[in-house]
């Protein structure tokens, strides 16, 4: 019979229960240690994302600053060609736009002005301050609205809206040259109409961009060389047409009538310097016009410095197509409406009318690709040249140059006039950005 076990055997725990009692107590530690490793990576993550989102951040302003940047200097660049492009332009009112007729004066009267003597450009001041003229332009999300003050400080408003408007000022320096028709055109560029950030030197804006810009521009001037006789011709000046040529100045010659060929005296009014019999006056057969005869687009180089077809493309040209029925009154009112600028007429030209083109103040530079028929009492006052002659009468004062032969019918009277053929090589002509002058720095 067995025996029941002892109270003290039957209450002892078997291995198996101690150790299943000590694997109880350990899970709790395992736990824990789980725990403190999960933590260490969410405060690793954490780190890691405060520290992508500090470079997003710094990212983005990089991004606004470069944009910024970027507009700051896309508007002064846009100033700089924009001042360049209404130098070469006609009449404007105080918005910058060109009025088209004779109101107002051009940018290029307005804001520079030229030693009458040497030609070298200074920059036109406020009468009050003495500062320099300063026209201003700002974006207003549609376009650019400009001021183009011509006796006092610019006044513009601020576009309406939170988009970047940016805008930009623009003056001129004189160049520190004595050669004539060259001057420095500086720009201020900003993201913003502030006056600080737009003044020479720029201030700085917290938030907004800024850039300086400038470059050299110069003036092409219409005429390469001033002529030295009243009336010059390629070719033969023939028959018994009553020419008449004037020339009195004696810094230049006297000459009246240069010819590469031969000159008919017959029925010519010729007027020299005192003392210098008409005759005289004239250089027939002349060998620089003889050997430049073969090519007639040398001769006109000569003459503008340039081919026909570059000149005939520069800025300040404006380029008419003259009806038969002739144009004088339209060749007039450009004339007034585009001081400085070269008037060329596609094929012929017929001035039909009584009247000016030009005016001392404000000679004309004309060119006709084809020829000249006149049939009323016109007066052209400037320089005018033809590459397919003359015929009929007329009056021009400053000079005539002619590619084709004068015949009988060729009868206008040619009053040399040095000033004011010095006032259009001054004056007229194209403005262009001189290589090696452009800088992004005061």
């Amino acid at each position: 019979m067995n025996k029941r076990p002892p109270i003290w055997a039957r209450t002892r725990p078997s291995h198996a229960a101690v150790r299943r009692g000590v694997h109880r107590a350990r899970a709790p530690q395992r736990g824990a240690a789980s725990l403190v490793v999960v933590m260490v990576l969410f405060f690793v993550l954490v780190l890691t994302a405060a520290y992508t989102n500090r470079n997003l951040i710094f990212e983005q302003h990089i991004s606004v600053n470069q944009y910024r940047s970027t507009q700051a200097f896309e508007a002064a660049e846009a100033g700089l060609e924009w001042a360049v492009a209404l130098l070469n332009g006609g009449r404007i009112d105080d918005a910058c736009v060109e009025t088209g007729n004779s109101a107002g004066l051009s940018f290029r009267q307005r804001y520079l002005v030229a030693n009458a003597s040497t030609g070298v450009l200074t920059a036109a001041t406020q009468p009050s301050s003495g500062d320099a003229l300063t026209p201003t332009c700002v974006a207003d999300g549609v376009g650019w609205r400009c001021h183009c003050p011509s006796d006092s400080a610019p006044s513009l408003t601020a576009a309406t809206g939170g988009g970047v408007s940016p805008a930009f000022r623009v003056r001129f320096v004189a160049a520190n040259t004595t050669l004539p028709g060259i001057v420095r055109v500086e720009v201020s560029g900003c993201t913003k109409l502030a006056e600080p950030c737009l003044q020479f030197p720029a201030v700085g804006i917290e938030g907004e961009g800024r850039v300086g810009l400038s470059a050299l521009v110069a003036l092409r001037p219409a005429l390469s060389t001033q002529p030295s006789a009243a009336v010059t011709v390629l070719g033969n000046v023939d028959g018994i047409g009553a020419l008449a040529a004037y020339n009195t100045d004696p810094e230049h010659g006297g000459v009246t009538i240069q010819a590469g060929g031969t000159v008919g005296l017959t029925n010519k009014v010729l007027r020299s310097v005192p003392g210098t019999p008409g005759p005289a006056s004239v250089a027939a057969s002349d060998a620089t016009l003889q050997a430049l005869s073969a090519t007639p687009d040398r001769v006109f180089a000569s003459v503008t410095g340039v081919w026909p077809d570059t000149y005939r493309l520069q800025p300040a040209a404006v380029r008419v197509d003259c009806p038969v029925g002739g144009c004088r009154q339209t060749l007039a009112d450009l004339a007034a409406a585009h001081p400085g600028r070269v008037l060329w007429v596609n094929g012929d030209l017929a001035l039909e009318s009584d009247g000016d083109i030009g005016s001392v103040a404000e000679p004309v530079t004309l060119f006709v690709a084809g020829e000249v028929h006149v049939t009323a009492a016109p007066r052209v006052f400037g320089f005018a040249y033809t590459r397919g002659g003359w015929t009929g009468g007329g009056t021009v004062q400053g000079a005539l140059f002619s590619e084709s032969t004068l015949d009988d019918s060729a009868i206008p009277s040619v009053v040399y006039d040095g000033p004011l053929l010095e006032t259009i090589r001054r004056r007229s002509g194209s403005f262009v950005r001189l290589p090696g002058g452009w800088r992004d720095f005061p």
